[in-house]
């Protein structure tokens, strides 16, 4: 790659990391770096990274394929072409600093949370038990309920007949 022009911007490729084109173009552009954070919402150390090609920084491969694809679309490079080099040069450095995304991918998936034996067992047995309770609650506020057979008031403002009625019931 060669002298290429995008947008008007002459940008010598040949040699140059994916980093350093973006920065010489963000450069030749006269924008600084808050600018490109401002415009891009990019934070400045991550718009550091990239121009010194520190991918290390970055925790997957799919952070940096997002960052570069955005900072390339604002400065008007081919963000796929960007990612090309990248993506080359990552696999050189696999065994650099930095999380090996190779290895990542590789990686058992880890999940959060109880076993699944558990959580089977768990949700089942909790329903029993609230179960349970609620026909015990149940039970204790029947048994808990004054009976009205045979209930004689304390005054006797009430006629005999009258009870006799309530106590047939």
């Amino acid at each position: 790659m060669t002298d290429v022009r995008e947008k008007g911007v002459p940008v010598n490729t040949e040699g140059k990391t994916a980093g350093e084109i973006l920065r010489t173009t963000r450069e030749s552009r006269k924008l600084s770096v808050e600018q490109v954070n401002r415009e891009t919402k990019i934070s400045v150390q991550t718009i550091r990274a990239l121009e010194e090609d520190d991918f290390g920084a970055f925790p997957s491969e799919t952070y940096v394929k997002g960052f570069v694809r955005t900072y390339a679309d604002f400065l008007g490079l081919d963000g796929n072409r960007l990612w090309a080099m990248i993506g080359s040069r990552s696999a050189a450095q696999a065994a650099g600093p930095g999380p090996s995304w190779e290895t990542e991918s590789g990686l058992r998936e880890e999940r959060l949370g109880p076993p699944r034996w558990i959580r089977q067992f768990m949700i089942p047995a909790l329903v029993v038990a609230v179960i349970v309770l609620v026909i015990l609650l149940l039970r204790e506020h029947k048994k808990a309920q004054p009976s009205t057979v045979g209930w004689q008031p304390s005054t006797s403002n009430i006629s005999p007949e009258a009870t006799a009625s309530t106590a047939s019931l």
